[in-house]
């Protein structure tokens, strides 16, 4: 085929393209246009399904004076607290709770994710919904007599519905260079963490218990502020197999955050946003 040829073809094929292509509108997410409608169908996932079995008495969560509703919550979903992952990056909307001695918790199962920060407001969690893809929600750490499930849209959806989830409502792992804070050191550099990051990109602002040889990662330590980068000392964070002592195991239903958890979160995320 001749140059010119070639060059109308493609401009042909690149035209029905934009002919055929769905007419989105300026300015608004594709999600929530036909077929899907994001916010505007019914949820219909775990967290709807046991918000029904609460209203109907059928099951019930039980407040604990230091855990709120988060030992119950979990024991409903059946997410074992061993899949404890502890992240002090100051990166998640309950930023103020945050810091390297009071860690974020996540807890994690086939479906659901919850988070919860220490004398926090609320409960967050995720949940990968078989129609909508990933769902928010909050459950207020108030006690109550009838909790209840609160799905949330634009203030989770700014981040978690952007290009780091692929244009769709999804979930996120980042390794961000943190400073003694908490904070992120945005100049520096992010990580959006999958199962193909290398090791050394993966859990700036997390915690890591367990043993990786001679690889290094970020995470388990702070970084140090230049002016236009930062450094971060690897070998600091390198084989810890206990928590650091500034951060007090009483505030935390279980005493590690499991190298093998985080690496098992970071696919499972990934693959629930391609789903």
């Amino acid at each position: 085929m001749r140059c010119a040829d070639l060059f109308i073809s493609t401009r042909i094929m690149l035209f029905l393209v934009l002919l055929l292509a769905p007419k989105w509108s300026v300015g608004e997410d594709r999600f929530e246009q036909a077929p899907i409608f994001y916010g505007q169908t019914q949820a219909d996932n775990s967290i709807s399904e046991l918000q029904e079995l609460l209203d109907s008495d059928s099951t019930k969560l039980d407040y604990d004076d230091t855990f709120g509703y988060l030992p119950s919550l979990l024991e409903n979903l059946g997410i074992a607290r061993e899949s404890q992952v502890l992240v002090f990056s100051k990166t998640s909307f309950q930023h103020r709770y945050i810091s390297p001695e009071t860690p974020r918790a996540l807890y994690y199962n086939d479906e659901v994710y919850v988070g919860t920060v220490h004398r926090g407001d609320i409960l967050e969690i995720s949940v990968a919904d078989p129609n909508l893809g990933a769902v928010f929600y909050s459950l207020s750490q108030l006690k109550s007599d009838q909790p209840k499930f609160i799905r949330q849209s634009h203030s989770c959806l700014q981040c978690h519905a952007s290009s780091l989830t692929r244009g769709v409502p999804g979930h996120l792992v980042r390794s961000v260079y943190t400073d003694a804070e908490g904070f992120p050191i945005l100049k520096a550099g992010t990580h959006v963490t999958t199962q193909d990051s290398p090791l050394v990109e993966r859990w700036g602002g997390w915690y890591v218990t367990g043993t990786h040889g001679a690889m290094r990662h970020m995470g388990n330590t702070v970084a140090v502020e230049t002016d236009y980068d930062a450094v971060l000392n690897m070998e600091l964070g390198a084989n810890l197999t206990t928590l650091p002592a500034k951060v007090k195991s009483d505030n935390y239903i279980a005493a590690h955050s499991d190298i093998v958890s985080l690496m098992v979160l970071e696919h499972q995320t990934v693959m629930h946003n391609l789903i």
